[in-house]
């Protein structure tokens, strides 16, 4: 497998007659009207492109999809529970960022502009939607939604993240 291509989903168990399977996306999509138009499966260690029939949406992370390249039940047995992959570019351009991507943030001190500090990033957690940034002091936990909006600076030398957070957010 091309070791380039991250994978952001899994084929589950095939479904109907015409070779569809359920999956699941690992990741969240910008939009569920851009899509790839392939993915990436491991087939004895290469990378083959499967190109994509259709799409049909059972929520926002999973659904069934038909490909190209299987059209029986018989064929799509072999493949289930394979991963799905895509170039790290395809990723950027078509999903949103993971939290995982952010570790490298934790440790950072937090500091709202007019509170001050509020204490120490611990962990990142992604929700549908947002991700929030768990930030412990002493005597306090706080879960800050981790937006563009929200934040001033980034100093990697300080290891600190400089927020302006909307009046309130810090008394819930």
């Amino acid at each position: 497998m091309a070791e380039q291509n991250i994978s952001v989903g899994k084929l589950g168990k095939p479904h109907g007659l015409g070779g569809a399977f359920r999956f699941l996306l690992h990741r969240e999509l910008k939009s569920t009207k851009k899509l790839p138009n392939h993915f990436f499966i491991d087939d004895k260690g290469s990378a083959l492109p499967w190109f994509i029939k259709e799409i049909e949406w059972l929520e926002f992370n999973q659904g069934f999809i038909w490909f190209e390249e299987i059209t029986t039940p018989e064929k799509a047995r072999l493949y289930s529970g394979r991963e799905l992959f895509l170039s790290p570019k395809d990723v950027t351009v078509l999903f949103k960022k993971d939290a995982g991507e952010y570790d490298d943030i934790l440790g950072y001190a937090a500091v709202d502009e007019i509170a001050g500090e509020m204490g120490i990033i611990v962990e990142m957690i992604e929700n549908p939607g947002q991700i929030l940034c768990l930030i412990k002091s002493e005597t306090k936990e706080t879960y800050v939604p981790f937006v563009e909006e929200f934040i001033i600076n980034v100093n990697k030398q300080k290891k600190q993240i400089l927020f302006s957070l909307p009046d309130g957010l810090l008394d819930v």
